[in-house]
């Protein structure tokens, strides 16, 4: 279980409810107020957030509204008592992904957190401390942005997505710059070469193998 849930809600009953449906399905991380899930989420992003809204410290309208201060792409899930439609359209007004009425089914919350981390991760994905998010053309190492032009994106997408396979240049060429190869050009190079440096300046290895003669390749190792 790769995917972990973080959840704010403060009645314990609703607590061991989440804790029996995720059981075996998802990890979950429970949290009783606003001040102890930031504590954590300022340390690790979890797949999804499950939140109340009424809650002893601060209300789940201003969790939200920080969160998405934070982190735009997050899957949130609102979860509350409160089942009016002016709460409902408030709560996706300030961020939220999706808005559920308690009491709730089991089954279609599970159906819908799995359906809105499918869909975050059609936009974000991650290899080896990089993340990719295609929603804005950025590619992110340990949180900090390489800061590429959309040549290198393109570039450094396709190699991450076929890691450890060596891709050879006139592919890389055709697919990037949507050209047949010119043979002997030295663009792709001074791509390559680019990166390489962002890469660096950000904190990463040497990530990009050249495989002389052939192409580059995203080493896994």
């Amino acid at each position: 279980m790769d995917e972990i849930i973080y959840i704010v809600e403060d009645d314990e009953g609703i607590r061991e409810l989440y804790e029996g449906a995720f059981e075996g399905v998802f990890a979950t991380k429970m949290f009783e107020n606003g001040k102890d899930f930031f504590r954590e989420f300022t340390k690790t992003r979890p797949s999804l957030i499950i939140l109340d809204i009424m809650l002893p410290d601060m209300d789940g309208y201003t969790i939200l509204t920080k969160i998405r201060e934070m982190d735009e792409k997050i899957p949130v899930i609102i979860v509350s008592a409160k089942s009016d439609e002016i709460s409902a359209v408030k709560g996706l007004n300030k961020g939220a992904d999706d808005y559920m009425t308690k009491p709730f089914s089991v089954l279609e919350l599970i159906a819908r957190v799995k359906t809105n981390i499918r869909r975050a991760n059609l936009y974000v994905t991650a290899q080896k401390g990089f993340v990719i998010d295609n929603n804005v053309y950025k590619i992110f190492y340990e949180g900090h942005d390489l800061g590429l032009t959309l040549k290198e994106f393109k570039l450094l997408k396709m190699l991450i997505a076929r890691a450890g396979v060596t891709i050879e240049r006139e592919e890389l060429f055709r697919e990037v710059w949507g050209e047949s190869y010119m043979g002997e050009t030295r663009t792709l190079d001074i791509h390559i070469s680019q990166l390489r440096d962002k890469i660096t300046e950000c904190g990463g290895g040497d990530v990009i193998v050249t495989v002389r003669g052939i192409g580059y390749r995203f080493d896994v190792k």
